[in-house]
């Protein structure tokens, strides 16, 4: 039986505590592969909890991928992958494991773990075709390791590239996005007038310059300390003018002659954008708990662009095991990472465009909470929270990194109003941003609620099913053989938006043979006219 001391949880809620210490055994082998879990009801007696305290921790360690939930049987541990020197321990374990909280340099975390920096791929375990139960895909040759100018972004028969069938062609919001309408504009031109008249011309100078204002950098910092759990030093972030203009400074940084990895099926112009600034792109394929390494490992690219807290489109969030594997993937040569010539080395770019809006539960933790060895490249923006008005997006950098971008691209002027950077400061300090968020996050999740309830209330009920849910802005749909035409008709009349993703079986999605699989958005929807079948 788990046994732990609730009144050392400080502040931190019964729930988040709990959570935590169970996610830190089963990472530090104290809880083993596949051992059993005690049930919510013994757990909670044990422990002197509520039921519900054990449900909400055992939900978000389901959500991240350390838990898994067998039917009529209970609750199990993942298998993940060994842990890399200097995996950082959330300080939850009592100082048992010998570790350093968030945001220090750890130590071993791992009896017979080597002090080289990290593990050889070689030594990483992972489950056979037959017992994952996944589709699996073929392994990619060297002639179609890198995907040429403008190709397809398919790897493997059977997986699509994404296609448009809906209108859901990208993840920027349409001007009539939850967003755009709830925004507080009267709030926001209070605002701007307090600016206009109280700044100064020296800090209007600043944010002109190439990193973009200090003080919205230092309330980007405070923002991801408090919410995602980062703790980023403000010389470190680089605001931008949306996260296309961040890309082509990345590619400018790390160097044209790289190859980038992209998930496969993904953001599709993100094939495009790299191919514009003359990189190369190498299509990875997507399984069940997110990119591929292994067939990353035979792409021959050093950067891979992900999103792992919810994939876009297929609504995937990365498991545990993948986290630790693709991490392990970048700290390969990280000790050499650096040079008078440049970065070398791999990286990951962690694209976490809709953190914001998962709708239960806690936000899912970026990789680049855990990234000691500063290989993640962290970005953001605020064009999905604020609307498609506001192209301000941002990139927390890891130190090196940061040195040389100041060196390297610190010339540029800020492609971001510094009027405009200056009211996003004040907006995000006096707590607008939060209220305005959350009230978005509330409307949103009544939306999905809505067309889901809808849905099964209607003769579509037996013929979709759902997938996703509560994750974030989208969420996917599954339709059985021969009712496509039937029930995509219906949802589009509805003024649902939908985005064709591919038909099964499909590695990621876990739909059947002949089932199609589609992307929802539901956020310019108005259930009150919702008229289903």
């Amino acid at each position: 039986m788990l046994s732990y001391d609730m009144g050392k949880r400080g502040n931190a809620s019964r729930y988040d505590y709990l959570y935590r210490r169970i996610r830190h055994d089963i990472a530090h082998g104290n809880i083993l592969p596949d051992e059993k879990l005690p049930s919510k009801r013994a757990l909670a007696r044990n422990l002197g909890v509520s039921v519900i305290t054990v449900e909400a921790a055992y939900a978000q360690l389901i959500a991240e991928g350390y838990v898994r939930a067998e039917e009529r049987r209970g609750y199990f541990a993942c298998e993940l992958s060994p842990v890399a020197r200097g995996w950082q321990c959330d300080g939850q374990c009592d100082g048992q494991c010998g570790g350093k909280r968030d945001g220090q340099r750890g130590g071993d975390h791992l009896r017979g773990i080597a002090a080289s920096g990290g593990i050889p791929e070689n030594a990483i375990r992972r489950p056979s075709p037959a017992s994952a139960g996944l589709t699996q895909f073929p392994a990619v040759s060297p002639e179609r390791r890198l995907a040429s100018p403008g190709a397809s972004a398919r790897m493997a028969e059977g997986v699509p590239a994404f296609a448009s069938e809906g209108g859901l062609a990208t993840p920027a919001p349409s001007s009539e996005s939850a967003a755009t309408a709830l925004f507080p504009y009267q709030t926001w031109a209070r605002v701007m007038r307090r600016t206009l008249a109280e700044e100064s011309s020296a800090t209007l100078a600043q944010a002109a310059l190439g990193a973009g204002s200090p003080r919205l950098r230092r309330a980007i910092a405070a923002y991801l300390r408090e919410y995602r759990g980062m703790d980023v030093p403000a010389e470190r972030i680089v605001v931008a003018a949306g996260s296309q203009t961040l890309y082509q400074l990345i590619i400018q940084l790390l160097g044209r002659e790289r190859a980038f990895a992209i998930e496969s099926p993904g953001y599709p112009l993100l094939e495009r954008m790299y191919d514009a600034q003359g990189a190369r792109c190498a299509s990875v394929p997507l399984v069940a708990g997110g990119i591929d390494v292994a067939a990353l490992r035979e792409s021959g690219a050093s950067v891979a662009h992900v999103m792992p807290a919810h994939q876009f489109p297929t609504g995937v969030v990365m498991s545990a095991a993948h986290r630790r594997d693709l991490l392990n993937w970048s700290r390969m040569d990280a000790a050499r990472a650096f040079s008078s010539d440049g970065p070398r080395g791999r990286f990951i770019i962690e694209d976490d465009y809709d953190a914001e809006f998962r709708m239960s539960g806690r936000p899912i933790a970026p990789l680049a909470s855990v990234d000691v060895a500063g290989r993640v490249i962290y970005l953001n923006s605020f064009t999905k929270s604020l609307g498609a008005a506001f192209r301000i997006a941002y990139m927390a950098l890891p130190e090196d990194l940061a040195a040389q971008f100041e060196l390297k691209l610190g010339f540029y002027s800020n492609t971001v109003s510094p009027l405009e950077q200056l009211a996003l400061a004040r907006f995000i300090e006096q707590g607008h941003y939060e209220r305005h968020v959350n009230r978005l996050r509330t409307h949103v999740k009544r939306l999905q609620d809505g067309l889901v309830g809808r849905v099964r209330e209607s003769s579509l009920a037996q013929e979709v099913a759902f997938e996703g849910l509560d994750r974030g802005l989208y969420f996917s749909m599954r339709v059985r053989k021969g009712a496509q035409d039937r029930a995509v008709g219906a949802l589009q009349a509805a003024g649902v938006q939908l985005a064709f993703l591919g038909r099964g079986p499909l590695a990621w999605s876990g739909a059947q043979s002949g089932e199609s699989v589609f992307a929802l958005n539901c956020e310019s929807l108005n259930i009150e006219e919702l008229v289903l079948p």
